[in-house]
Parts: C-alpha cells; sequence; structure tokens
C-alpha cells in the first residue's frame, strides 16, 4: 500500500506531484547584497532532488530599506535580482519540484536593531506604500519563472500584525473592531497579488493558527480568516504558529513538542475552507502523515527542519527504504545561524548547509582496512561512509551497544527524540559491510595485529573535576553518572556546577524529581539577545536556560567555587569577591570534558602513519561537529 502524501494533487490551476512541501526557513546563504547565491542554488536543489513536491526558499525582502532585515537572504525588491531568481526557479524545476517565492516583511520584528515601526504608527499611505511593494515583487517573482508565490500571514510578522489583537491596537478601517477590518490588509494584499500574477500562478498563503501567547491569535479566530483567504484568491493555506514576538520555540518547536502538535490548528482551519490546508508543526514520520491526511485534517504537510536533516526523506519513502531516514532530533542546532560556508548546521545531516561540498563519494576504498575505535556519532558516521567508499571497516566498541554520549543526552527531559539518530545508526550498521564489535575493548597492541591502512580514535571523552576542596567526597557525582544511572533522589538541595547544556539538562532532570536545584558558572551570563544569529548563546542555549529559570532553577553566573564541606557549597563572585554559601545534600559536577585519546598517542608513538582522532576524542563539540568530522574524515582519506 502506498502512502496518501505520495498522491497528486491539485492547487489553483497546477497539479503538484505529491503533497509534501518544503517549508520556508531563513538559512541566510544569500550574497550579503541579498542576490541568489550559488550556495543559494545547491540548497534548493539538493531539496527538490529529494523528491518533495513544492519548495519555498526562505523569506525574500519585499523591502530592504526597511529598519530591520534578516541578513543574507534572497531579496526581491528591485529588477536587478530577476536574474538570480531566475537561476533559483530554473534549479527547483531541473531536478523536480514546483518552487514558490515567499513575500516577507517583517513588520516590527527587530533583526537588526533598527527599531522598526509597529502597524500602529503606520498611515494609510504608508501601508499603501508597502501593499505596492509586495505587487512589484509578485510581478517579479512571475518574470523569474516561479510557479506561485506564499503570501506570509504568520510567524508575528508584517500581515499577521495586522490580524493578532497582541500588535494592532488600531482605530481606523485597520483596526480590530470587525473581522472585516482584522483582516482588510491581507484580504487587499491577496486580490492585489492575484491581480498581479494572474490566475495560472500558485497564490499560497501561510496562516497563524495561533500566537501561542494568552490574548492572541487562536485558533478559532484563524478558522474564521480562512473564508475571506480563500475568497481572495488564494488556492492553498500552510498553517503555523508563533514567532520570534510570542516565542521562537511556537514557531519551531524544540524537543518539548510532540509530533502534529499544531495540526489541529489546521484542522480547525480545513473546516473553514474548501481549499488545500497544509500542516506544519514537527512532522516527522511517514505512517502519521498518511494518518492525519486520511483522517482529513490536512490535504499536504509542510516540512522544514525534517528535511533540512532528510533531503531524501520522500524519495526513500517511495523506495520503501523508510528504515534508512534520518529523523531531526529537534536539538535545534539549524537555528545557530551558519553564516559559514562549510560548516554543517544540521546534527544528523553532515551535508546540510554544505551542499557545495557534496561531491560524489569515491568508490576507491579497494578493500584496505581501516579501523574505527568508538561507536559514537562520529565514529558510525566514518565507519558508514568508508564502508560506502570500499574500505574494509572494523568499529569497535567498548559498550554493548552504538551511541555513544548521545545515549546520554537522550535522557534529561524532553530529549528523547536524540535517540532517533542512534537508531538511525543502528539500521544503516546493519545493513552495511561495516564489521561492528561491541563489548570489545580495542588497545593499541589489538590493532597493530590487525596492520589496519589507517586507524581513526572516536573514543569520545572522560570527564574532569574541579581542583578545590571537598569535590572527592562521596555525594559529589558527575553529571554523566546522574543521567546514565538515573540518579533518583527528592527533596534535595542539589547544586549543579557548570552552565553548559550539559549543566542546565542535568539541572532540569533534578528538578523535575522535587528538589531544589542551584547551578553555578565561572562564566559570565550569555546574552540571550539575538540568540542563534551571532550572538553570544547559541539558540538551543538560550532555550534551555530559558526553561531552567521558567521551572524554578536558580542560575548563577560569574561565581568561582572555593570548597564543598560539611553540606556547604562555598564560593565567591566574580569580579567582587564576595563571599556566598549554598547548602548542598548533592553536587553535580558538569565542569568540562577532556579527550579520550590515549590509544591515538600510543599508535602515533608506535609510528603508525596514518592515525587521526575525531569527534570529542579530538576536541570538546556537539554531536554535529562529532557527524561532520567523521564525514568529513572518510570523505578525505586517500
Amino acid at each position: 500500500m502506498g502512502h496518501k502524501f505520495l498522491e497528486p494533487i491539485t492547487i489553483g490551476k497546477q497539479e503538484v506531484k505529491n503533497r509534501v512541501v518544503y517549508l520556508a526557513m531563513a538559512k541566510c546563504y544569500s550574497g550579503m547584497d541579498g542576490s541568489v547565491s550559488p550556495r543559494d542554488l545547491a540548497y534548493i536543489a539538493s531539496i527538490a532532488k529529494g523528491g518533495v513536491g513544492i519548495v519555498i526558499p526562505g523569506a525574500m525582502v519585499v523591502d530592504p530599506a526597511w529598519p530591520s532585515v534578516l541578513p543574507m537572504q534572497p531579496v526581491i525588491s528591485e529588477d536587478k535580482y530577476i536574474p538570480g531568481l531566475t537561476k533559483l526557479a530554473d534549479t527547483a524545476h531541473e531536478n523536480g519540484a514546483k518552487i514558490l517565492f515567499q513575500l516577507w516583511h517583517p513588520g516590527q520584528v527587530d533583526y537588526s536593531r533598527g527599531n522598526p515601526p509597529t502597524i500602529n504608527e503606520l498611515s494609510v499611505d504608508q501601508i499603501h506604500e508597502i501593499q505596492k511593494k509586495f505587487v512589484d515583487a509578485a510581478v517579479r517573482a512571475k518574470k523569474a519563472g516561479a510557479d506561485g508565490i506564499e503570501f506570509q500571514m504568520c510567524h508575528n510578522y508584517l500581515a499577521a500584525q495586522f490580524l493578532s489583537p497582541l500588535f494592532n491596537h488600531r482605530t481606523d478601517e485597520y483596526g480590530l473592531d470587525t473581522l472585516e477590518n482584522q483582516v482588510r490588509f491581507s484580504v487587499e494584499m491577496l486580490k492585489m497579488l492575484r491581480e498581479a500574477i494572474g490566475p495560472e500562478m500558485i497564490l499560497a498563503v501561510k496562516l497563524q493558527g495561533f500566537d501561542g501567547v494568552e490574548g492572541g491569535i487562536t485558533p478559532e479566530m484563524a478558522a474564521s480568516f480562512a473564508p475571506f483567504i480563500e475568497q481572495s484568491g488564494a488556492d492553498m493555506i500552510t498553517v503555523s504558529a508563533g514567532g520570534s514576538l510570542t516565542g521562537i520555540n511556537v514557531m519551531s518547536g524544540d524537543g518539548t513538542r510532540a509530533e502534529g502538535w499544531k495540526v489541529e490548528a489546521c484542522n480547525a482551519v480545513k473546516k473553514a475552507v474548501s481549499i488545500p490546508v497544509c500542516a506544519t508543526g514537527n512532522i516527522r514520520h511517514p505512517e502519521y502523515v498518511d494518518e492525519i491526511i486520511e483522517d482529513g485534517k490536512c490535504d499536504m504537510v509542510g516540512m522544514g527542519r525534517g528535511i533540512f536533516a532528510e533531503r531524501e526523506w520522500v524519495n526513500k519513502c517511495a523506495e520503501g527504504r523508510e528504515d534508512e531516514l534520518k529523523y531531526c532530533i529537534s536539538c535545534m542546532n539549524c537555528w545557530n545561524y551558519g553564516f559559514i560556508p562549510d560548516q554543517s548546521g544540521c546534527s544528523v545531516n553532515p551535508y546540510a548547509g554544505r551542499e557545495l561540498s557534496c561531491k560524489p563519494l569515491p568508490k576507491d576504498g579497494e578493500g584496505r582496512m581501516v579501523v574505527v575505535v568508538g561507536a559514537g556519532p562520529a565514529g558510525c558516521e566514518a565507519a558508514l561512509t568508508l564502508a560506502e567508499r570500499g574500505f574494509r571497516t572494523i568499529l569497535f566498541e567498548k559498550s554493548g551497544r552504538i551511541g555513544g554520549m548521545v545515549n546520554i543526552a537522550k535522557l534529561p527531559p524532553h530529549k528523547d527524540k536524540m535517540g532517533w539518530s542512534v537508531t538511525y545508526y543502528e539500521n544503516m550498521l546493519a545493513k552495511s559491510d561495516v564489521d561492528l564489535r561491541l563489548n570489545t575493548e580495542a588497545t593499541a597492541g589489538d590493532i597493530l595485529k590487525l596492520n589496519p591502512y589507517a586507524v581513526v580514535i572516536a573514543a569520545g571523552s572522560n570527564e574532569t573535576s574541579l581542583p578545590v576542596p571537598g569535590m572527592d567526597a562521596e555525594n559529589v557525582l558527575q553529571a554523566r553518572v546522574v543521567l546514565e544511572e538515573e540518579f533518583q533522589t527528592s527533596g534535595k538541595n542539589i547544586v549543579v556546577i557548570g552552565a553548559g547544556l550539559t549543566g542546565i539538562e542535568t539541572a532540569i532532570y533534578m528538578k523535575e524529581q522535587g528538589n531544589h536545584v542551584t547551578v553555578l558558572d565561572f562564566a559570565k551570563r550569555p546574552s540571550l539577545e539575538n540568540a542563534g544569529m551571532g550572538g553570544e548563546a547559541t539558540m538551543e542555549m538560550a532555550l534551555e536556560l530559558s526553561r531552567a529559570e521558567g521551572e524554578g532553577i536558580v542560575v548563577k553566573h560569574s561565581h568561582k567555587v572555593l570548597e564543598f564541606a560539611d553540606g556547604m557549597l562555598k564560593a565567591e563572585t566574580i569580579p567582587d569577591g564576595e563571599k556566598t554559601e549554598f547548602p548542598a545534600d548533592y553536587v553535580v559536577l558538569s565542569t568540562g570534558i577532556k579527550p579520550a585519546d590515549a590509544i591515538y598517542n600510543e599508535l602515533k608513538m608506535a609510528g603508525h602513519p596514518l592515525v587521526h582522532k575525531i569527534g570529542d576524542a579530538n576536541f570538546n563539540g556537539k554531536i554535529v561537529t562529532a557527524v561532520q568530522a567523521g564525514n568529513k574524515y572518510a570523505c578525505n582519506l586517500f
């Protein structure tokens, strides 16, 4: 039985080959001036090759002179951009997908600290000037050969601000006193856009299903907007939610969100219209997609991060290779905007954001033996890629399971999706020619006896302690031990030392058992402003810190630990040196790791010519750096 989502669908006057849409995500791959870059083209080609019916590149800027604009996004405000946009459309078509250009204006969302005006400050003439910019952009999209356009009425951007009681406080014809006035800006805009592009092109809308904040747009309200959208000429509606003004983790759900958590908002909108409606919301698994389409909750599904992680999602499902799917693990790493061209933006896809570096894999291993030590993400990625190249690959793992630190990373609350990456490697190793040797601790002597062509050490890391008195007490535990052994206690005072991701996640784990938890860190508190966009904090760090403090965990930065004695952890503030004490029944250390590279050093001393170390065995990193390191090593071994 075939998948329901693989069936074609008619949208407006066009037939689309299947019901999977790649959603627009701001990737900052364009030129500094907003021109389409080779990186843009390689990225869109990769998405289209994967089999989606429609691809929507990231937000296209209709007014780069607005006080706040996303950097390095494609710009569609002048005719000079048409040749590059034409190449973008041609790239999608050449690789089998239709392409819609999303016309985007941020309104008061401030990406560049430009202090943009609110919609309440705009005169009617200024509103009409903005509308003209949208219309001119639509004409350019048509000239560039796009199959359609998507009007952005979502994610707290301009049109969504007109719809939302949280932002619209106007008292004129664009105010909220009547439903007709509430939708007036969007209705006018859609009618103008339809006239600009004609009847053949697809006119799509991305609609705010809910703001995620009390007093904002609700699914019921979104459903009341939907008939006006249909009557104004739209051919399809995609329903999403949230935004940077009402919650980033509502726009792009992190690990706390269930699969399809926005689908009911889509269902409400679908009941109000007859045009196709597309669901979003952490959608990952093919069986779930079939279910919501067959249940009539949507006609199509939109996937952003799910396909960013697994470009071949549609193709693998069409070919019966569902067990080979790399599922997005909702780690939020792709939110850390990758301005560096050769830096991966995905923890499970080493080529995400590095599409220009993705070359055909040479099949030149010729049976030469390569030994890989450690079956964490770096080792597994290296072993599989080496085997695909034709090397005889032996993968040693001293424990009884693969996955390395991911098996611990998945244990804190809401982190279980991390385990999907381990399942992927288990499935692929079972299908591969890799000689996986579990429960086998490799030694330098064992390896040298095999006389391998090359050796890669991916043995992970060891935890470090803190060189202060009292850290050898029985009630001082390492964060890994707390998580791996599922340490349980309640009603206790817990002090976690180290406010990195592991420390914060361990603190949340202890807090949810009913303990009073304090986190101390030597470093100053990172600024969470512009997290993931070049700010001091990564997006995942910002979300975890916010969640911890929201659950009542006390996080204190700029604290130097002095001593642990008699149930009190003594510290001093930096830089003023004020002494302070914290009651502690248990102290949990998350103070860093050091490479487990002893075998590497032994092999180097023995003179092996081709020995390398990757992942945490080389330097402390995240899943994304481990996977990319494993891939790069395996691709570059000659």
